[in-house]
């Protein structure tokens, strides 16, 4: 009897067990998740980077990067449509790079400064080059100061970017003659850009917003840009930059000025001085005050070497005793303000180092310190409001 009870109590335990099992009477494990399909990385294409040193020509650069002469020849032929690679600076970088599928050469590209890649990349139409600016990351910065010497020492003093004097200097160099002009206890306070490039700072960039106060007198600067417009103006949108620099070098002091009566050491007389001589060191870059058409260059008799430069129908300028003229100076050449025509010598009728500077209106002899200039051109009317707009947004960077 106690047998029949504990079979019938057993079965009721397995009839209940089996309620708990699948249909199929056994258990079965879960089925498994099938794995994700990884998209395969695709190999990268090979980059041969180069800084280009002294001497250092694209053909021996891509006889290094082992690139065929059929695709060097071809790459340089493309590269003069934007930037001829058969001219290279030093100290710039220049990339080969290869194919990670063939190991063909399908791009190289080159800095040729600080503000552009010319790239040549390979198409199924052949080899074709383009230009785009170097992808910075731009930050803003202020700098201040006061000046106890000079811009340059000030700013240096302080641990900001010597460029940055430079290029302060140049937005005020119609208002102030930063050679002679500033004075100790004079101030600047600037907003710039900071330019950077994978984390790391390569120079400033442009200049928002500064003024600079000069023997108590305040300039200030707003930069404006857009279609036709681009430039530094002051507060009433008046343009900074006039027809003419101030002065065409930096220089050590004025040996002699515009005078009617100056002793000439070389004649031993009394005679004419309608020029401003600025002596400087041997071999100083001295430039244009402003566009024009180069009218003379050469060996120009008391002179030396001397250029002239043609600016309108009212203003011509001369620049005499050059030690020699620069690269590609000649008559017809066309200039621009700012670019560099000759280096300080003493050719001619000279006894020492300097510049001898002549400026002529309507073909007579003029004080470059004392005439009228005429100035840039000033913020055009259908520019008002987004130009007044801009002071607005700059001007709290300056408080």
């Amino acid at each position: 009897m106690r047998k029949t009870i504990f079979l019938v109590a057993t079965f009721a335990l397995l009839g209940t067990a089996t309620l708990l099992l699948p249909r199929s009477g056994r258990s079965t494990p879960d089925a498994p998740t099938p794995a994700a399909t990884e998209t395969p990385t695709p190999t990268p294409d090979r980059t041969v980077p180069f800084v280009i040193g002294e001497g250092d020509t694209f053909g021996v650069l891509a006889e290094r990067a082992e690139v065929g002469g059929t695709d060097a020849q071809a790459v340089l032929t493309a590269s003069e449509t934007i930037h001829t690679l058969a001219e290279l600076r030093s100290g710039q970088p220049l990339t080969f790079t290869f194919s990670a599928d063939d190991g063909r050469l399908v791009a190289v590209s080159y800095e040729p400064n600080r503000e552009d890649i010319v790239t040549v990349r390979r198409t199924a139409d052949g080899w074709i080059a383009d230009e785009q600016p170097v992808p910075y990351e731009v930050r803003t910065a202020i700098a201040r100061g006061e000046i106890t010497s000079s811009l340059w020492e000030a700013m240096l003093s302080q641990g900001d970017d010597g460029q940055l004097a430079i290029a302060l200097a140049e937005v005020f160099a119609w208002q102030v003659d930063f050679a002679v002009d500033v004075r100790v206890g004079d101030t600047f306070a600037v907003a710039y850009e900071q330019r950077f490039r994978n984390g790391k700072y390569v120079m400033p960039g442009n200049i928002l917003t500064a003024r600079f106060t000069n023997d108590g007198t305040a300039y200030h600067a707003y930069h404006f840009s857009t279609d036709g417009v681009s430039g530094y103006f002051d507060e009433q949108g008046h343009s900074l930059q006039r027809v003419f620099l101030k002065s065409p070098l930096t220089y050590r002091y004025i040996s002699s000025g515009f005078t009617g009566r100056r002793w000439d050491p070389i004649s031993k007389k009394i005679t004419a001085h309608y020029a401003i001589d600025y002596a400087a060191p041997m071999g100083t870059p001295t430039v244009a005050v402003g566009d024009g058409v180069v009218v003379q260059a050469g060996w120009n008799n008391g002179y030396g070497i001397s250029l002239t430069v043609r600016h309108n129908e009212t203003f011509t300028t001369r620049y005499g005793h050059f030690s020699r003229l620069a690269k590609g100076m000649r008559t017809g050449t066309n200039v621009s303000q700012g670019q560099v025509i000759g280096y300080v010598g003493s050719t001619g009728h000279s006894t020492g180092p300097h510049l001898h500077y002549e400026m002529y209106q309507r073909g007579a002899k003029v004080n470059p310190f004392t005439v009228e200039l005429p100035a840039g051109i000033p913020i055009p009317d259908d520019q008002r409001d987004a130009f007044t707009a801009e002071v607005q947004r700059l001007d709290p960077l300056l408080p």
